[in-house]
């Protein structure tokens, strides 16, 4: 008997079915140990660990949520089935390769432990990956490794930096995403509108503009970056002498008349951001919801694994497909096959395009209305890959019209060959001519103006902002910018939405108070300047800064670089930032400390304050002499507890009940009144801590919102359970960190793949 560990229950299903009762396939459900991260554990709050030079930090790995559970039932079921061997075929990327290495470390004692890759699912490449076994990826994992030694060195000493201006986190890579969108806002509001007059008229279905200008006139319209639009004119009289004459003439005479052919070239097969970019501007999905689906499809063997920077494909699927297109559409489709640009590093081009594992299936059966959808597109677009290049001809006219002397200029083109525009019949928006123009086009011919509304048309207006990103453009600018990888667009978006650092508007990004401040004012303490003028030398958060980290862990993953090297360069030039920070922060007070301070002189008078002040404003104190001030009054004793602290002590007695006398004698007080700040904060943890520890029914609430949900999915109430590892609903726990929550997460996920914001819209 064998094992075989995957991520997910549904990819488990789908190999379990290959290979059947000679195996067992299990599901560690992602993550089975990471860093610490738990508050009662002192190591949970360090953001790094000691190590020397050549080595890398060797932090207590804790267990993920509900993982021990897991594990510990492989190790039982492998055991009483006598295995004989391990396969571990976690996902074939840098997390995968990390969560593979934690299973061997845990398994290894019952059987050996052999990492198998495949990079999609199906019976062959399963076979074939069992068939040629191979080690653990130490490279790979040394360079996850050090990726979360960097998140949370930076993630913890930053996000603590930030909460003295009440901004909940900062991060690595989250923080120059945002950076992003603040700077789009930014460049929006300075943006100075240019005023423009233009003119068109359409004749014989053709759209013809006035051209007003060549490049070198002194008079040629320009926008406010130096543009030149030869459709534009700032002069109103001009575009109005324009009009009149189309208006009055409704005639158009061919002065010139230019006939070529033009070629489209088919794109490469998509890559992680591609298939982002494509889900958003065509089906108006986010890069979530857009996952989740594909997610979908590849654990059920449909496609192949959807993380990848690479366009390269197999030359099996190539010939494959090639010989679908030949057969479907002649051999004059057939092309030589589009590769996109490579891959940067090694690491990225280690796995597939994304492109359906089988080649002949157009739309497999079984498949939800989303997952269809996203299906076609994959499915075209490397079909597509494969084919010859479309071919259209185009004529080009100039024209001149009685009493203007400037020409207009349109043209009409029509398609000749199909070429690779043949796989997207089913899913193109609207298809083009194949006829060319019955009229005449030779020089001197006469084009009526076409009897429709606004024609000719004067158009007065002005240039427009730069777009606001949406979520789909915000990954196209990561890309480009080198920051994030395949597994983490997705994730990091979400995460400053969830944070309200941005706001959704219309499906545009908009950043919030929160988001400006705290990139345009606490980020920017993480700067090093040139001596002088000022200039930047090193800013942490900077997209250059954090695409060049990326890089080297790349290089880690390829054993160009190793990992200590990485992580200690790292660290040294962070400690650095983080002081000049420091440095910063003590030269202003924070918000925080503005509001500890009004709090520790509560029971002064104003002139008291006023005297402690030195006469001046609070703001204008440098931090170190309003803590120094906070620390005199607090030696003096505790402020009172504030209203907020008791109100909070009250009602965890409520719920908890437990006797507010009771409750005082925790912190050796008889009565509320005595509760200072610091004393109230000591009693609310120890009033949290025994409720964290309470086990609670679930509410009446969860439970039907729980019965709602699995109705959706439709699910028994076993198989629902079986999600959280129990079996009725009487077993489940209230409460926040409850089984009843957990539970709710997972069907919420489940049923609306494209997260709460899905779900409010449909509420609605």
């Amino acid at each position: 008997m064998q094992l075989v560990v995957v991520e997910s229950k549904a990819k488990a299903k789908t190999i379990q079915r290959y290979l059947g009762k000679e195996y067992i396939v299990m599901a560690c459900n992602g993550h089975v140990q990471d860093l610490p991260n738990n508050k009662k554990n002192p190591d949970g709050r360090k953001a790094m660990w000691a190590a020397s030079e050549d080595e890398l930090p060797s932090p207590p790995w804790e267990w993920t949520e509900r993982s021990q559970k897991v594990v510990s039932e492989m190790r039982r079921r492998a055991k009483d089935a006598e295995v004989t061997g391990i396969h571990v075929a976690t996902d074939p990327d840098r997390e995968g390769e990390f969560i593979a290495w934690r299973l061997a470390e845990l398994l290894g004692s019952i059987a050996k432990v052999h990492r198998i890759v495949f990079h999609e699912i199906t019976k062959t490449a399963v076979e074939a990956a069992l068939a040629d076994p191979t080690e653990v990826d130490m490279q790979l994992v040394e360079a996850a490794k050090v990726r979360r030694f960097m998140d949370r060195l930076v993630g913890f000493r930053t996000s603590k930096f930030a909460r003295s201006w009440g901004l909940k986190s900062m991060g690595r890579v989250q923080t120059p995403t945002l950076g992003f969108v603040v700077d789009k806002e930014l460049e929006r509001e300075a943006f100075v509108p240019t005023p423009y007059f233009a003119v068109n008229a359409i004749a014989e279905g053709i759209e013809f503009g006035a051209r007003f200008h060549e490049s070198a006139d002194d008079d040629a319209w320009r926008d406010d970056k130096g543009k030149f639009n030869s459709r534009r004119t700032f002069d109103g009289d001009l575009a109005r002498l324009a009009n009149d004459s189309l208006v009055n003439a409704r005639v158009l005479t061919v002065s010139t008349s230019e006939q070529k052919q033009e070629k489209k070239r088919p794109r490469p097969p998509f890559t992680t951001d591609a298939l982002l970019q494509t889900a958003g501007s065509s089906l108006n999905w986010t890069p979530a919801a857009t996952m989740a689906i594909a997610g979908e499809l590849y654990n059920a063997g449909h496609i192949t694994y959807m993380r990848t920077d690479s366009t390269r494909t197999s030359g099996t699927a190539r010939t494959s497909m090639k010989e679908y297109i030949e057969r479907t559409w002649g051999a004059d489709h057939v092309g030589a096959g589009v590769m996109g640009p490579k891959a940067k590093g090694n690491v990225q081009d280690a796995h597939e395009a994304i492109r359906p594992t089988r080649t002949d299936v157009v739309e497999p059966e079984e498949l939800s209305s989303r997952q269809s959808r996203l299906y076609k597109f994959i499915w075209a677009r490397f079909a597509a890959s494969q084919m010859t290049d479309s071919r259209y001809e185009r004529i080009s006219l100039t024209c001149t019209v009685d009493g203007f002397d400037r020409p207009l200029a349109g043209s009409i083109a029509w398609r000749v060959h199909t070429g690779w525009e043949a796989a997207y019949a089913d899913i193109a928006r609207k298809q083009p001519s194949t006829q060319p123009p019955t009229f005449d086009t030779s020089v001197g011919a006469q084009l009526d103006l076409d009897d429709i509304d606004d024609n000719p048309e004067l158009i007065e207006d002005e240039t427009k902002p730069p777009r606001r990103f949406r979520q789909h453009t915000l990954v196209a600018e990561m890309k480009e910018r080198g920051i994030g990888r395949p597994s983490t667009y997705a994730p990091l978006i979400s995460k400053l939405i969830d944070r309200e650092y941005v706001k959704m508007t219309d499906g545009s990004l908009i950043p919030t108070d929160s988001g400006r401040l705290l990139w345009t004012e606490v980020a920017t303490m993480y700067t090093e300047t040139a001596d002088g003028n000022g200039a930047k030398v090193a800013f942490l958060f900077s997209a250059e800064f954090t695409s060049d980290m990326e890089d080297r862990l790349d290089l880690v993953e390829a054993g160009e670089r190793t990992g200590p090297s990485v992580w200690h360069g790292f660290v040294a030039h962070f400690r650095q930032l983080h002081g000049l920070a420091l440095e910063q922060k003590r030269s202003r007070p924070t918000p925080n400390q503005v509001r500890k301070f009004l709090q520790v002189v509560s029971r002064r008078t104003e002139a008291e304050v006023s005297e402690l002040l030195g006469g001046r404003e609070i703001e204008e104190l440098s931090g170190a002499e309003i803590s120094s001030l906070i620390g005199q009054e607090l030696e003096k004793g505790s402020p009172p507890a504030t209203e907020k602290q008791t109100k909070y002590v009250l009602g965890l007695c409520e719920q908890l009940e437990i006797d507010l006398k009771d409750a005082l004698t925790k912190v050796k007080l008889e009565d509320i009144d005595d509760l200072t700040m610091e004393t109230a904060s000591e009693l609310i943890t120890q009033l949290r801590e025994i409720q964290d520890e309470l086990p609670r029914p679930t509410s009446e609430k969860q439970l039907k919102l729980i019965e709602r949900e699995v109705g959706k999915a439709e699910l028994s109430e076993q198989e629902a359970c079986a999600l959280v590892e129990l079996n009725t609903y009487d077993e489940l726990t209230g409460g926040r960190g409850g089984t009843a929550s957990g539970l709710i997460t997972i069907l919420l996920k489940r049923n609306n793949p494209g997260g709460r914001k899905g779900r409010r819209r449909r509420k609605r």
